[in-house]
């Protein structure tokens, strides 16, 4: 295949307006150009593609050839354009889009908060939020489906960097009829025997605890909502993070469990070597800035800095 002409967008814009504005004088002004630097240009577009444009002795009546070919400069010159003004409206966070998950101890409450702060400092921007458990998060992140997730950590993944933001402790999830719901200190030895819910917080945890517990975990629910409402009806317990509570969840009750304390860690997953673009970087400092005002409860503790 033969290599293409190099003809340059200007050339192009140049062709159109001598067209649109009915003569070269007119043109010229419309593109902020003399008229012999816009004669010029004409003729080194009409050199590089090897035919006239514009029909001799006339100011601006195009040959045939550069009839058919105002048709695909002109959508050339306006698909460029919407380029540019939609490049420049993202860099200037004007427009554009932001994909965002997290887990749902995050997406429930913390989230939202950042969201409406970020949305009323940047209308035109489009957001994407889902929740997900921490392996579906780092996934949707390493596929590059979404800009970064808020989730735990994904050990010694070398695709995804971790950013810690805040840990909280775990605890065992009771409902009112249960013989542990009135206890005010739970230990994990004291979870054995109990018929276990269990869901992918708890397969993270370390294996010492997961033997102290030695409950019968024959039932498994990833999702936290379908898990509290398992709990609720009498199912059994489960552990999960402090934050994973929910609102008008009156009926369960979330106890720290004791020796040994375990938390949870969680933060920003991004993509290694990425960067982010200026509308998710500035949800990504919205996120840390709303930790930062938000009042955790003593259970939960930050760790990041506000910078």
């Amino acid at each position: 295949m033969d290599r293409l002409p190099d003809v340059k967008i200007a050339q192009l814009r140049h062709f159109v307006a001598v067209i649109e504005h009915g003569g070269f004088k007119a043109a010229a002004k419309a593109v902020y150009r003399s008229q012999p630097a816009l004669s010029l240009s004409i003729k080194e577009l009409e050199s590089v593609l090897g035919t006239a444009l514009f029909e001799k002795g006339s100011h601006a009546a195009p040959t045939p050839f550069g009839l058919m070919f105002y048709g695909e400069a002109r959508k050339l010159v306006e698909h460029y354009e919407r380029a540019i003004a939609s490049a420049i409206d993202v860099a200037k966070m004007r427009g554009g889009r932001v994909r965002v998950a997290a887990v749902p101890s995050i997406a429930h409450d913390l989230l939202p908060h950042a969201i409406s702060r970020f949305t009323q400092r940047h209308p035109g921007i489009d957001l994407e939020v889902e929740d997900g458990t921490a392996t579906y998060i780092h996934e949707r992140v390493r596929s590059g489906a979404i800009d970064f997730g808020i989730a735990g950590s994904p050990g010694d993944d070398r695709e995804l960097s971790f950013t810690p933001l805040l840990a909280d402790v775990m605890c065992v999830v009771v409902n009112t009829g249960h013989a542990l719901f009135k206890r005010r200190r739970v230990d994990w030895k004291d979870l054995s025997g109990y018929r276990l819910i269990g869901n992918g917080t708890m397969r993270t945890l370390p294996e010492p605890v997961r033997r102290a517990m030695s409950g019968q975990e024959g039932i498994f629910i990833a999702n936290t909502t379908t898990l509290l409402s398992a709990v609720e009806g009498g199912v059994g317990l489960t552990v999960l993070p402090y934050l994973a509570q929910q609102r008008h969840r009156d009926a369960l009750r979330f106890i720290p469990l004791e020796a040994p304390r375990v938390e949870r860690e969680v933060g920003f997953i991004e993509l290694m070597g990425r960067s982010l673009s200026p509308a998710a970087n500035a949800l990504r400092e919205s996120f840390v800035e709303n930790l930062h005002v938000s009042a955790l409860p003593s259970y939960v503790r930050r760790l990041v800095s506000l910078s």
